[in-house]
């Protein structure tokens, strides 16, 4: 292969590569050359030429960095070329070629996919060692990496290499580069596991009950949970706003509709038809009061039927119509709290969509919907069925639930027996899904909810003393 073979590659780039990633600010082409995988990441020129020449060329500060870690031994692409003022699609930017490592998975859609299927991981303790490692050696070789999280280590034939040079810099690891590795590995990661990457790459020490990168990136999902982008949308149909989901970049086991790919076409099909439903009193009732109702139904999202719970709440009290003002409508602070739960892996049912109607911008009606959760409540759930250990299994994991929700300086005022659903894993078994997140304050009340639980549970039919030594409860 000659050098004008190369040249005639890269410009029919457009039809003869894919288009891995595109993020506005860079695009991510994988093309073959010579019978081997390369990528092409592709930085656009934007701004004037007086902030691009204070920002640099990112493509050639990649090229470097990706040096950087050759040099250090540091497993990472190897960097091919960098393109000055390469033309892609009558776009002018620069680019870095870099050799492909293939086949290979991204680590954290690899440990997602066995949490999905309920799988352990295969050599779990050699693989976060070798993370563990890798970073330890990044920092010795006085490198640090502002985007260190899973999603930028690759695993080929069982070993983990680091992408993303654009990332890395000089003046070595920082703390908050190793708490949000931490972050991206909690939901995978033991403890032990946890507690050596402290120790090792960390002050050392008592593992932080807290993080507070955590706190943020929370925050920013929780921003984006009510904007239009990759994950979530907005769309306005008869008179109706609203705020539905899209995907999910890391399904859950309990979630059905976490794995769905959801379109605002979908909505301006599915929801005139609903609202005729509901005012026609044609969905099951699952619960009507002063307060609201609550429906049940089934929709075609995504291709495919989803049973949902409609909730649909009404102002009881006079001064409900000026204590929302500023606050949002019922519908919406449920659609926040149901995500304020998900982002930290606390099981609830999964929020679909969020509709409003306003009056000179106030709103007069509002509804939310999410994924109906399959099972019975904890409350219609027949404990005496199960063998002891599953039925302590069964509250121990609502009991956990619960001290998670106190960890994150979160309160749960009404997790009482009916506002759980059972769901039969053909894994693990008897699994709590907690389904009404109205309850959810950001009071630090530790123990309120544990408590609230305890009395609900001694009003179930099948209640033994036992049971609150599985909750952790100790009576008198």
């Amino acid at each position: 292969m000659t050098s004008h073979q190369l040249e005639q590659t890269l410009r029919d780039l457009p039809a003869i590569g894919t288009l891995v990633k595109d993020r506005g600010y860079r695009q991510v082409w994988r093309f073959e050359f010579a019978g081997k995988p390369y990528y092409l990441k592709f930085y656009p020129r934007a701004g004037s030429r007086l902030k691009r020449l204070i920002r640099g060329n990112p493509a050639i500060r990649e090229f470097t960095r990706l040096q950087w870690l050759q040099k250090a031994a540091i497993p990472a692409p190897r960097a091919v070329a960098h393109l000055v003022g390469f033309r892609l699609r009558e776009q002018v930017g620069d680019a870095v070629i870099l050799e492909g490592i293939e086949p290979s998975l991204q680590l954290d859609n690899y440990l997602n996919d066995l949490l999905l299927e309920g799988q352990t991981v295969p050599g779990h303790l050699q693989l976060s060692q070798q993370i563990r490692q890798l970073v330890h050696h990044l920092g010795r070789a006085k490198l640090g990496h502002a985007d260190l999280h899973l999603g930028n280590l690759l695993l080929h034939e069982k070993k983990v290499y680091l992408l993303d040079g654009y990332a890395v810099r000089p003046g070595g690891l920082k703390l908050d580069d190793v708490l949000l590795l931490g972050l991206t590995v909690a939901r995978f990661a033991t403890r032990t596991d946890l507690q050596r990457g402290w120790e090792l790459l960390g002050p050392g020490g008592r593992l932080p009950s807290s993080n507070p990168v955590a706190r943020r990136q929370w925050r920013k999902f929780l921003q984006r949970s009510t904007e239009e982008n990759a994950y979530f949308g907005r769309v306005v149909i008869d008179g109706w706003q609203g705020q539905f989901y899209k995907s999910h970049k890391y399904p859950r086991r309990w979630s059905r509709a976490s794995r769905l790919k959801i379109s605002a076409d979908d909505w301006r099909r599915e929801i005139p038809e609903l609202l005729g439903r509901i005012e026609s009193d044609q969905l099951e009732v699952l619960k009507r009061g002063k307060s609201g109702d609550v429906l049940a139904g089934q929709i075609i999202l995504g291709g495919h039927p989803i049973e949902v719970v409609i909730k649909r709440p009404r102002r009881r009290y006079w001064y409900r119509f000026i204590n929302e003002i500023g606050r949002g409508s019922r519908s919406r602070r449920a659609w926040l709290k149901a995500w304020r739960l998900i982002v930290r892996d606390l099981p609830t049912g999964w929020p679909l969509a969020y509709f409003e109607k306003r009056v000179m911008g106030y709103v007069t009606e509002s509804f939310i919907l999410f994924e109906r959760i399959p099972g019975q409540t904890l409350a219609e759930f027949d404990l005496s069925t199960l063998a002891a250990p599953s039925r302590n299994m069964l509250l121990r994991r609502c009991a956990r639930i619960l001290r998670k929700i106190d960890d994150f300086r979160l309160s749960h005022f009404d997790p009482k027996t009916s506002n759980w659903i059972v769901l039969q894993d053909d894994v693990h078994g008897p699994t709590p899904i907690l389904i009404d997140v109205d309850g959810v304050r950001s009071y630090p009340w530790r123990g309120f909810g544990l408590r609230r639980l305890f009395r609900s549970l001694k009003e179930h039919p099948q209640y033994l003393p036992s049971d609150a030594q599985a909750l952790g409860i100790i009576t008198p």
